[in-house]
């Protein structure tokens, strides 16, 4: 999940030191989200009929070669291609980590849930600071090299390790019939709301900060940063809070804490209070995905992939209009973007009742 978290955030980290036009960049921006969105719909039902270790096999693979790739550069195609292929990997892992972990560990799923998520936070931040670190003493194509390699080096025990075989004799059709329920479904919405609402915060936090207080893009970034930590934290925490409380108590509290960081938010008098408002609002959203996945997990142990796989799409489908809609809300004025994160809570207080 480390790995992932780099690949999301790689192309960002790259688009700097690329000579390419505008409408090019926009294209290589979008090509691994398309990636991820291919890999997530297909990776579901592989895991259930074939396994973890050949999807992880092949992600890990698939990842490390478009880095290689992509490091030797050549022509603008190349690195479209090379995009595409990371993010297809990149999609058949995020998916293939959660439903194998999910799977491993029938007590305490959505601990273990939340601990793989933290692990996914800390590869978002290491992204652009390996990037600027190896880029500053080599060239961006011997830094992409390194972060080949490291894929490469997660793949050696992947291969030499055993994991949970597939269902003996299970067929596709059988596999599907899962998500005739709607129940899957509204898992699917909830995570719609919340990855929207997170891919929301990270696009606009800093430039909120930036246009209400008219601060620096650099003094901006300190709020970013803050809103990542406190995302990474906030897993951790959970890990310790659910052995107090049940997953669907999580959800409630976290939906609180977002609403309390949006109001923080709003009543703000300066940069810290400010800042402290959206660290609030991660704090708050860190625990969503990974606990609803852990519940889904308890309540369909035997088609795990299948359903992380349909949760997964949909979540993408809102990571992709969250910053959108938010980029509407702006335009009345640069907090309206909070609304983004208060919508996602109301869809924990009013969909967590069904999900158990």
């Amino acid at each position: 999940m480390l790995v992932f978290g780099i690949v999301l955030l790689l192309i960002g980290s790259l688009l700097p030191s690329l000579t390419v036009s505008r409408a090019q960049a926009g294209n290589l921006g979008s090509l691994p989200l398309a990636g991820i969105f291919v890999g997530t719909v297909v990776a579901g039902p592989l895991l259930d009929l074939r396994g973890a270790k050949p999807v992880l096999t092949l992600a890990l693979a698939l990842i490390a070669g478009g880095m290689a790739v992509m490091s030797f550069g050549g022509s603008y195609a190349a690195l479209a291609g090379a995009a595409f292929v990371y993010g297809l990997g990149g999609g058949l892992l995020n998916t293939g980590t959660n439903a194998l972990t999910s799977s491993l560990r029938a007590e305490g799923r959505g601990a273990a849930l939340n601990l793989l998520g933290f692990f996914f936070s800390l590869g978002a931040v290491c992204a652009p600071l390996l990037m600027a670190t190896l880029g500053g003493s080599r060239s961006p194509q011997e830094a992409l090299r390194l972060l080949a390699i490291l894929t490469a080096l997660v793949l050696i025990p992947v291969l030499g390790l055993r994991f949970p075989p597939p269902q003996a004799g299970i067929r596709l059709g059988r596999l599907l019939e899962v998500l005739h329920e709607p129940v899957v479904w509204v898992f699917g919405l909830l995570l719609f709301f919340e990855s929207g609402s997170e891919n929301c915060m990270f696009v606009w936090s800093g430039k909120t900060v930036a246009d209400v207080l008219q601060v620096s893009a650099a003094r901006a970034n300190i709020t970013l940063a803050a809103l990542g930590a406190a995302l990474g934290a906030g897993r951790l925490l959970a890990v310790l809070w659910l052995r107090w409380l049940s997953s669907p108590r999580l959800l409630y509290l976290s939906a609180g804490v977002i609403l309390a960081g949006v109001l923080l938010a709003h009543t703000a008098m300066g940069f810290v209070s400010l800042s402290a408002g959206i660290a609030t609002v991660g704090l708050g959203m860190a625990a969503i995905f990974p606990t609803a996945l852990g519940i889904a997990g308890d309540r369909y142990p035997d088609q795990t992939g299948t359903v992380f796989g349909a949760i997964m799409t949909v979540a993408l489908l809102g990571g992709i209009t969250g910053p959108r809609l938010a980029a509407s809300l702006a335009a009345r004025t640069p907090l309206d973007v909070l609304w983004i994160p208060v919508f996602a809570s109301l869809a924990v207080f009013l969909l967590t009742p069904i999900l158990h």
